[in-house]
């Protein structure tokens, strides 16, 4: 990925957006493209960590172990959305497994940039702190629709937030019980939401692939 591109990627993320460009180009010039395969394990829950993942094509699984072996999925990350924002803050263990849900490129931006930017910059840790604050309360947002809205609604939000600027085809890349781990509830229960979606023509579903056909009436529901 050129600089120029690397730039544009990191202005559209949340967490980078408010640098100038010449902070931006600083990084991205320290920034390294990897390339991920379907499936192929990117960094595993519990090993040391200190890069910052950041998307720019295809879709990213985060994921944690249950005490039972189970897989609960925490996150799907997309493009121009970041993946190991505490690792920046500060290195450690990963918290979390992330996998390649579908070929899948992105930047790799190492600790030590950003920290030898925020030593001769400190105004870029100002800004660096307010994105991690908005990353929190959208985390806080996220917990209270676990505990305020129906499995359905959260269902909509979910294909909603899935859609890709605008795009109303969306290949969900996610089995049905991964979704119910993803949104606190059951398979059978995010089945026969996307079915009664079906039956009120607001979505076409097959398999994995979800067409909205009435995202105005699918918004509307989930409160959007």
């Amino acid at each position: 990925m050129h600089d120029n591109e690397a730039v544009a990627l990191l202005r559209a993320t949340t967490l980078l957006k408010e640098l100038d460009e010449e902070d931006l180009l600083r990084l991205a010039s320290r920034a390294v493209t990897r390339r991920f395969r379907r499936g192929q394990v990117v960094f595993t829950e519990g090993e040391p960590g200190d890069t910052l993942l950041v998307v720019a094509t295809g879709r990213l699984k985060v994921l944690t172990k249950a005490d039972d072996g189970r897989d609960h999925v925490l996150n799907i990350a997309g493009p121009r959305e970041t993946v190991g924002e505490l690792n920046i803050v500060e290195a450690g263990t990963r918290s979390a497994s992330v996998e390649a849900l579908e070929p899948t490129t992105a930047l790799l931006l190492d600790r030590t940039a950003v920290w030898e930017l925020v030593r001769e910059r400190p105004a870029v840790a100002e800004q660096l702190i307010r994105a991690l604050v908005a990353h929190v309360r959208r985390l806080t947002g996220a917990n209270a629709d676990l505990v305020f809205l129906d499995l359905p609604r959260r269902v909509a939000k979910l294909l909603l937030r899935m859609r890709e600027a605008g795009r109303p085809v969306i290949e969900l890349g996610l089995a049905q019980t991964e979704i119910a781990s993803l949104l606190g509830g059951s398979r059978q229960s995010v089945n026969q939401a996307l079915r009664e979606f079906e039956r009120r023509t607001w979505i076409l579903s097959e398999g994995q692939t979800i067409t909205i056909l009435q995202v105005d009436r699918l918004r509307r529901f989930a409160g959007d």
